[in-house]
């Protein structure tokens, strides 16, 4: 039997679905694909997200195996919240999705995943009525996140120092 090249094998579909706590072991090996040592977070600060706000954090899944994930939770004003931090509660009244973690591991980079994760994450926070996503980008993504309508907005150096130094608080209005 010939050989298969594995380039040429058809790509399997990606799904995206709600994240379950049984997800995070998946999640976590995910992320450390994709991040720097310091921007590791601990499985209790992103399963306080994803138990807090069960109807924005999603992963993407191909062959049934997580490959890629979105956090994204309720928040208020413009300060981010802590990274590596658990979060006990959300604020009483929100104004903001904040987009707290996405990674895609190299397997489904682009291949359009991180958009419609994103844009799930996104649709929910129109129906709730909020008005502004936020993000932190690290790692230079910020020009990515700039071909996805977010634009750079001001926080001083203390209130992003736990995200690294090239990290840039990024800002879309949400259209309703």
């Amino acid at each position: 039997m010939p050989s298969q090249n594995l380039a040429s094998r058809p790509q399997a579909e990606v799904t995206l679905r709600a994240m379950r706590a049984a997800d995070i072991d998946a999640v976590l090996a995910v992320q450390a694909q994709c991040y720097r040592a310091e921007l590791i977070e601990s499985r209790d600060a992103l399963f306080s997200r994803q138990r807090l706000s069960p109807d924005t954090c999603f992963v993407a899944e191909e062959d049934g195996r997580v490959r890629g994930y979105l956090f994204a939770h309720p928040w208020q004003g413009e300060t981010p919240p802590a990274l590596d931090t658990p979060l006990p509660s959300l604020p009483e009244r929100c104004d903001t999705l904040f987009l707290h973690d996405m990674a895609i591991s190299e397997r489904l980079r682009g291949r359009g995943v991180a958009p419609r994760l994103m844009e799930k994450a996104l649709r929910s926070a129109r129906e709730k009525g909020y008005r502004y996503a936020r993000l932190v980008a690290v790692q230079g993504a910020a020009s990515y996140w700039r071909k996805l309508g977010f634009t750079p907005y001001p926080l001083g150096r203390g209130k992003l120092a736990c995200y690294g130094d090239d990290a840039q608080g990024m800002l879309a209005p949400l259209a309703h």
